[in-house]
C-alpha cells in the first residue's frame, strides 16, 4: 500500500519512522525543512505532569514515555530531566492539582502536591516576582520529577533519519497543493513538484491540518491558539544564583523545574534550543483553550506588547532571573480540540487519516500517536481508542 504523510514535524516524522517498519511504500512530504516550524517553536518538554488526567490520558503518555526511554538510550540525543511544577494561584486550582497528583501517582508517575511553604525548594523566588498579583498568593503546586527538556527539532530529525534508514522517501521543500479523491476514496497527492499516487494520506500538518482537511471535505473541531515565546538571559552578576538552582538536574529532583502558572504563563530553564544554559530561560504561554472557529492567519508571528513587556516579570519567578532581558522572541501555533485530546484515525473519506489537534502535547505524545496511526492503517483503532481519540467521537 502507498502511504503519504503530510507534515515533517515531530508527529509526521515519528509516524514515518513507525510506518517505515511495515511493508508499505511510505513517502513523507514537508514544505520546509524537518522540524523547523511548529515543532521548533515549542518549549521542548516531554511531560509527565497533567492537570486532572483520566486513566486513559496517563496510559497514552506512558506509552509515549516508554518509547522515548528507548530512544534516548539508543541515540546520542540529550534530554535533561528537570521536572514540571504547576503553580496554583487560587485555592480551587490547588485542589485540582492535589487531585491530579494523586491520580498520576496511582498510575506510576512520581508526582506530589507541594504546599506554599515548600515551593522555595524548587527555585521559586516569590520575593522578586514582578507581577500584578500578590507574590505570596501561590496556593500550592503539582510537582513531577521525570519530565525532560529536549531539542524538539533534533528529535524530529532523528525520527526522520530512522525513517530514511527504513526506506521511507522523505521529501523536504515540497508543498502539497491538493488531495485527489475518487468516489470518496483517496487516490493521490498533488504537490508543487508533481503527483504522488497514494492509497492513504496521513494528515500530520500541525496548524495547517484544518486547511488540508478542507481539501477533501473533512470537518473536524480544530482551533488555533497562539504560543508567544521569548528567551531571556540574566546578567552575569546573577548567574551564580541561577546556577545554584539549575545545576546537576539529572540527579537533583529539587532543581528549578519547568514552571507553569495557573494563568498559563510558564518559565522553562535553559536555552531556546533545549540545551542547558544556567543564565537563560524561556518564557511562554501554554494556551490550550478551545474556541470554536478560531482558525488564525499562520503567517502572523509578532509578539504582543503585553507579552513582551511582561516576560521579564514572569522570568523573575525563577531565582536569579529578576533582571533578565529578552535575547530572542518568536511565536508558535497550537492546534487544539474541545476535549484536549488529539484526533487520530481514518475519517469518512476512505484512506484519509488524521493525526492532528495535539493541544500542546505534540512532543510528549508523538511516539504514541505514531503507534495509533499504524493501527489505523493496519485496519483501524480498537474501540477504546476510537472512543477517546478517533475523529468520529465528535
Amino acid at each position: 500500500m502507498k502511504l503519504v504523510i503530510v507534515g515533517g514535524g515531530i508527529i509526521g516524522t515519528a509516524t514515518a519512522a513507525r510506518l517505515g517498519q511495515t511493508d508499505h511504500d511510505v513517502t513523507l512530504v514537508e514544505r520546509d525543512e524537518i522540524g523547523t516550524d511548529t515543532t521548533a517553536a515549542s518549549a521542548g518538554m516531554l511531560m509527565r505532569a497533567a492537570v486532572e488526567p483520566t486513566p486513559f490520558d496517563v496510559a497514552l503518555r506512558n506509552r509515549a514515555w516508554a518509547a522515548y526511554q528507548r530512544l534516548f538510550e539508543e541515540s546520542g540525543l540529550e534530554a535533561e530531566r528537570i521536572g514540571t511544577l504547576y503553580l496554583a494561584e487560587t485555592a480551587a486550582y490547588a485542589e485540582r492539582l492535589e487531585r491530579s497528583a494523586a491520580t498520576l501517582a496511582d498510575h506510576g508517575v512520581d508526582a506530589t502536591f507541594r504546599t506554599p511553604d515548600e515551593l522555595a525548594e524548587y527555585g521559586i523566588d516569590t520575593s522578586n516576582f514582578d507581577d500584578s498579583r500578590d507574590p505570596g498568593a501561590f496556593a500550592g503546586g503539582l510537582h513531577t520529577t521525570a519530565d525532560r527538556r529536549c531539542n524538539p527539532a533534533a528529535v524530529a530529525s532523528w525520527f526522520a533519519d530512522c525513517a530514511r534508514e527504513a526506506g521511507v522517501d522523505v521529501r523536504t521543500g515540497v508543498e502539497v497543493t491538493a488531495i485527489r479523491t475518487r468516489n470518496g476514496t483517496v487516490r493521490a497527492v498533488e504537490t508543487d513538484t508533481g503527483r504522488i499516487d497514494a492509497d492513504t494520506v496521513i494528515n500530520a500538518a500541525g496548524p495547517w491540518a484544518p486547511q488540508l482537511n478542507n481539501t477533501v471535505g473533512v470537518s473536524l473541531p480544530l482551533a488555533h491558539t497562539v504560543g508567544p515565546m521569548a528567551e531571556l538571559e540574566c546578567p552575569a552578576a546573577a548567574s551564580q544564583r541561577a546556577d545554584s538552582t539549575q545545576s546537576n538536574t539529572n540527579s537533583n529532583s529539587n532543581a528549578t523545574p519547568f514552571t507553569i502558572l495557573e494563568s498559563k504563563r510558564y518559565v522553562r530553564p535553559g536555552a531556546a534550543n533545549g540545551s542547558k544554559a544556567p543564565r537563560r530561560a524561556v518564557v511562554g504561554e501554554f494556551n490550550t483553550g478551545y474556541a470554536e472557529g478560531s482558525v488564525l492567519e499562520l503567517h502572523k508571528r509578532d509578539l504582543s506588547d503585553s507579552f513582551r513587556n511582561g516576560a521579564p516579570g514572569t522570568a523573575s519567578l525563577v531565582s536569579g532571573f529578576d533582571d533578565a532581558t529578552i535575547t530572542e522572541e518568536w511565536v508558535g501555533y497550537r492546534t487544539v480540540t474541545p476535549d484536549g485530546r488529539p484526533i487520530v484515525g481514518e475519517t469518512d473519506v476512505s484512506g484519509f487519516v488524521v493525526a492532528c489537534g495535539l493541544t500542546g502535547l505534540g512532543i510528549t505524545l508523538a511516539p504514541a500517536v505514531a503507534d495509533l496511526v499504524a493501527d489505523a492503517v493496519a485496519g483501524g483503532l480498537d474501540s477504546e481508542h476510537r472512543e477517546q481519540v478517533g475523529p468520529d467521537r465528535f
